[in-house]
């Protein structure tokens, strides 16, 4: 089985300067899980799985990636789904030829990732909102990192 390790060492290094950095993954049922960011060693993908271990290389978990909503890496990981701030909205989703993305601070970077951890894109926004072009991206499914935060999304 080929496996393959998504790489955003400028964000984990980010992430693992703060105090109390988190993981968390929400789901579309709407459950979350959570994991302290100094306990991840590595985050791969196989066979469209997501799964993460500890430094020691021990499972922690796995999940189908067409059943996460996102990813996020923060200072704080909430206790439930409720307690989590929304900063951006990001749509339409699945999209065709273009994206909407509001509640960004202007300079804010916007990065496209395949599964592969390959960045495609990056954008620097000048205003609150911002249209992100992704027409010239094959279909399937990218990552889409807005600061700390990271949002599955499906290119048809």
């Amino acid at each position: 089985m080929k496996r393959t390790i998504l790489i955003l060492p400028l964000l984990l290094l980010t992430v693992m300067a703060r105090a109390e950095a988190g993981l968390q993954v929400h789901y579309l049922t709407g459950s979350d899980k959570q994991y302290a960011v100094s306990l991840i060693g590595q985050i791969t993908f196989a066979d469209n799985v997501m799964y993460l271990y500890d430094k020691s290389k021990t499972e922690l978990g796995h999940t189908a990636v067409a059943d996460i909503d996102k990813i996020v890496f923060g200072e704080y990981v909430p206790s439930s789904v409720n307690d989590i701030e929304v900063r951006v909205a990001v749509y339409p989703n699945p999209t065709h030829d273009a994206m909407v993305i509001k509640g960004l601070s202007a300079g804010q970077t916007v990065r496209v990732y395949d599964l592969q951890g390959r960045l495609l894109s990056a954008t620097q926004t000048q205003a609150e909102s911002t249209l992100i072009d992704v027409s010239a991206l094959q279909n399937g499914t990218y990552l889409l990192q807005i600061g700390a935060e990271v949002v599955k999304f499906i290119k048809e």
